[in-house]
């Protein structure tokens, strides 16, 4: 497919896309035959077009991320591992159709961010709802991440001290999370721009990969003697409260269109070899650590699994410094991105002006900004592990891995039916039929369910410092 020179203004003030573990930029973007001009928040970078392999870091980074410390609880949830196994391969089938059609919808449109394809293709309705769950996803993954902090820091502190060392109340972990959170995390969310993060995400994978690293060494060392371990489910809805992890794990879909978009080789057959090698690496990663770490702990493992290890174990102490690293710098990139899709949506609600003065800009942004992390901080405050964070979250990837692109598919088949009545475009709109109902069920069931269990969760499942 030929790129066109001309300068593409996407969303009003520029794109928004993620990049790396759910990590969103406002770009515009002037393709040429090899390089694209990238403007990050008034910061301009030259860029090459991306290869294959390229492309293929790309999405692995963008999905890879903290789902990874929720996988085993996951399987634990599931029913043991052949039924976790099962229930992630069938998603995966799903998974990588659903970013063929992106892509394809990405060549036919020439579009190049998931909100401009849902837009195109659906309508300007459903490109603010799509809009809308980006918000909620991104501020959602900002509870997640504060969370893992904590998790962290109480096992920092138990290797210390001992494990009453939340009754100092200098080491309680409400007080180290606020203190880390107000004095490392929240300065580096100010800025108008982020380039000093712009290669941070590299950090997570690095973090991913350590932790993967971590579980399957200390499986096979043979330390840890597990609880009971599940061969089959115990209910229906137990097993489906494993999808919002696999969700959340793999959704890299927001991030494939400027992926595509940005390919040298725009082709199908190239496009399936990036997503196919890039899925099969996340499912690789994901599928060890799933299975080691369940099978370590049993059912007993916890939702965040480094928190189930020896507090002074020297390779689980790597692990969580190389996570806690990682949520310091995805922190602020996650925030820049909920940022921008908010103000974005500010303005095409006529709230806010789109060329505001110097002054106007700096006191929304640090509105905007302040609201949004105390917001989130004090929702990690009173939200016990990450497991309940990421099922509320995990519905809203679900719409960015089934529903949306389902009704993408729906509308392009009704087209293809309009112009010509083939067997083949019956056959798509059947498909993107299924999406759209798996989709729009999943995601009621899952946040549903997520938001009752939050509600109702028991006072057994608090850690000892939520005292």
């Amino acid at each position: 497919m030929d790129t066109s020179n001309e300068n593409t203004k996407l969303l009003n003030s520029g794109g928004t896309c993620e990049n790396g573990n759910g990590q969103l930029h406002d770009y515009e973007i002037n393709e040429g035959d090899e390089t694209e001009s990238v403007e990050i928040k008034n910061e301009r970078v030259e860029v090459k077009a991306t290869g294959t392999f390229g492309a293929v870091f790309i999405v692995v980074n963008a999905a890879m991320g903290a789902g990874l410390l929720n996988m085993p609880k996951a399987f634990a949830m599931a029913g043991g591992i052949s039924t976790g196994v099962t229930i992630e391969m069938c998603f995966l089938v799903l998974i990588i159709g659903s970013l063929m059609i992106l892509g394809y919808c990405a060549h036919v449109y020439q579009c190049t961010t998931y909100q401009q394809v849902i837009e195109t293709v659906c309508g300007k309705f459903v490109g603010v709802i799509t809009e809308c769950c980006i918000i909620l996803y991104m501020f959602g993954t900002s509870i997640a991440m504060i969370i893992i902090v904590g998790d962290q820091f109480d096992k920092v502190m138990e290797a210390i001290v001992g494990p009453d060392f939340c009754h100092h109340w200098y080491m309680n972990r409400k007080f180290t999370m606020c203190v880390f959170s107000i004095a490392v995390i929240f300065p580096l969310c100010i800025p108008r721009n982020i380039g000093f993060l712009r290669h941070a995400s590299v950090v997570g994978v690095i973090a991913t990969i350590v932790v993967m690293v971590t579980v399957v060494v200390k499986f096979t060392m043979g330390t840890y003697t597990p609880s009971t371990i599940q061969h089959s489910p115990k209910s229906l809805s137990e097993t489906l409260s494993a999808i919002p992890t696999i969700f959340f794990a793999y959704q890299c879909h927001v991030s494939s269109v400027p992926v595509y978009a940005s390919l040298k080789k725009k082709t199908s057959s190239n496009w399936v070899i990036v997503i196919s090698c890039a899925i099969f690496l996340c499912a690789l990663s994901y599928t060890l650590t799933g299975i080691c770490g369940y099978l370590t702990f049993g059912d007993d493992v916890k939702s965040d699994v480094l928190q189930s290890y020896d507090a002074k174990d020297d390779w689980v102490i790597i692990a969580r410094v190389s996570i806690v690293i990682a949520m310091l710098t995805s922190y602020p990139i996650v925030h820049f991105c909920g940022r921008a899709a908010l103000l974005t949506l500010f303005v095409k609600m006529k709230l806010f002006s789109q060329n505001p003065t110097t002054k106007f800009e700096k006191v929304r942004r640090y509105l905007v900004t302040s609201v949004w992390f105390l917001t989130s901080l004090v929702l990690a405050l009173f939200i016990p592990n990450i497991g309940q964070a990421i099922a509320v979250v995990g519905g809203f990837a679900g719409c960015f891995i089934v529903l949306f692109p389902g009704l993408c598919l729906t509308k392009l088949a009704i087209d293809l039916i309009e112009d010509a009545k083939t067997w083949w475009s019956y056959i798509l709109f059947i498909i993107g039929l299924l999406y759209t109902l798996i989709g729009s069920f999943l995601f009621g069931e899952i946040t549903t369910e997520a938001i009752m269990n939050d509600i109702y969760e028991t006072s057994a499942t608090v850690t000892q410092c939520y005292s």
